[in-house]
Parts: C-alpha cells; sequence; structure tokens
C-alpha cells in the first residue's frame, strides 16, 4: 500500500511540474493588440497556421487556448490543447517559421 502512495504522490509532483513550465511559457505574451502588430509586420506565421500545426502534433484534442509569447527575443507561439483522456498538451510554435519548437 505504501508503494501505490509513493507511486502516486510522484506522479502528481511530475504533473504539478509540468503545469509550472506551461505557466512559465505564458508569462511574457503579447497583448492582443500587439499580436495583431506583429501578424500584420509579416514577421510572424499567421496564428491559424500556427494552431493548424499544433493541430496536426496532437490528433484529436481540442486547442483552448493559443498566445503569441516571446521566448529568448524570439516570438513563439504557445498552444494548448486538451485530449480527450483530459490532459493538456503544450506545443511551442516557432512564430517566424511555423515549426514545432516542442511538445509536451
Amino acid at each position: 500500500m505504501r508503494l501505490i502512495w509513493s507511486i502516486l504522490a510522484l506522479w502528481g509532483l511530475m504533473g504539478a511540474a509540468h503545469a509550472q513550465s506551461a505557466t512559465s511559457a505564458l508569462q511574457n505574451c503579447l497583448p492582443p493588440r500587439e499580436m495583431q502588430e506583429a501578424v500584420a509586420s509579416k514577421t510572424i506565421v499567421a496564428p491559424a497556421s500556427a494552431v493548424m500545426t499544433a493541430r496536426r502534433q496532437v490528433p484529436n484534442a481540442d486547442v483552448v487556448r493559443a498566445s503569441l509569447c516571446r521566448s529568448s527575443d524570439v516570438l513563439v507561439y504557445v498552444i494548448m490543447a486538451l485530449q480527450k483522456d483530459g490532459r493538456i498538451v503544450q506545443v511551442m510554435i516557432d512564430g517566424p517559421s511555423g515549426r514545432v519548437k516542442s511538445v509536451h
């Protein structure tokens, strides 16, 4: 029984660490007005393109949030997708190229 509780505690800590990394990625996000300006300047791909790329990475999931954020002086889309099993997946898309940077 003690082993089961230890495994559950470890699983909870891993989930908390993942949630914390998702939160830190969203701290330097642009407000809607600045996002519109960045898209209009054509220095980044359109949000719809980034969302479509994320959907290909996480099939059968619902996109619940898409933000444009600064990461090391580069603009990235941080897209959160909700899978059918209730898990949240974070997909980071490079703003200028539209390529996938990471999936967590």
